[in-house]
């Protein structure tokens, strides 16, 4: 019987045409949503279509493309979390929702993953530290690097592509996978990636240095920790998380789909 799984993006565009490639290259069936995610409207996925012959992943963009304004609307509206995914158990085994630190301030790094911290529940939280474009940056060894704003350090690596960030990513994925499963298990001494989201936040929150100031255009970060744990998603729709001691079965993954 075929499974499904959801993955809530913060893009509209690096993140659905990334992770479409990586799935059906793994043989997934992908259906990419043309609206946001609706936080009212239950009947939402209903109206796709699932393949009973292949896995299938959902890509759709979230509800705030930032973590801070996420918070704003469950905690303004009142939104319940049990009620904003009431609908999911009827059609996804696994939810991801993969987002970006940008200039996210600690506290909200921390109280985004309370909510989601559960990927057959509320939704495991995957984080890109700055952002997902670090998938992009994987084989620079990233010194101290300090950004008023997160479009700069996009820039930074478009230009060391040569306008081709993209394309690299997608020739090399396996390669930026593994670059950062094995950093991860060496930072956190951990064999059970399903851990790596929990343990990348105090990395981030310990090591990225954020400054607010009077006049938001002066405020900045000094990011010092580069990294990404979006291999989760992908090692657990694949069924290589089902044993708590997973990290190798996970290279294994990695390595032979190598091309």
């Amino acid at each position: 019987m075929s499974k499904n799984y959801l993955l809530i993006v913060e893009g509209k565009k690096t993140e659905p045409n990334v992770f479409e490639c990586a799935f059906e290259r793994y043989g997934f069936r992908v259906e990419k949503g043309k609206e946001p995610l609706n936080i009212t409207d239950v009947g939402q996925f209903e109206k796709i279509e699932f393949s009973l012959n292949q896995n299938n992943v959902v890509i759709i963009q979230g509800p705030r493309n930032r973590i801070h304004d996420f918070l704003l609307l469950i905690e303004n509206e009142d939104v319940v979390v049990e009620k904003l995914f009431k609908y999911q158990y009827a059609f996804f085994n696994s939810i991801f929702l993969i987002y970006d630190v940008d200039h996210n301030d600690c506290e909200d790094i921390e109280k985004m993953f309370n909510y989601f911290n559960d990927e057959t529940t509320s939704g495991l939280l995957l984080l890109s530290s700055p952002c997902i474009e670090v998938l992009e940056d994987y084989n620079r060894e990233r010194r101290e690097e300090t950004y008023h704003k997160i479009e700069e350090y996009k820039k930074d690596i478009n230009i060391y592509w040569n306008g081709l960030a993209q394309d690299n990513l997608l020739a090399n994925f396996e390669s930026t996978m593994l670059h950062f499963l094995e950093k991860n298990q060496k930072d956190f001494a951990e064999n059970n990636i399903m851990e790596h989201p929990r343990l990348i936040i105090d990395k981030i929150n310990k090591l990225n240095e954020r400054v607010n100031c009077s006049d938001k255009e002066k405020s900045y970060v000094r990011y010092r920790y580069f990294s990404t744990v979006v291999y989760v998603a992908i090692a657990n729709a694949n069924g290589l998380t089902k044993e708590i001691d997973n990290y190798s079965k996970a290279c294994e993954f990695f390595e032979n789909k190598k091309q």
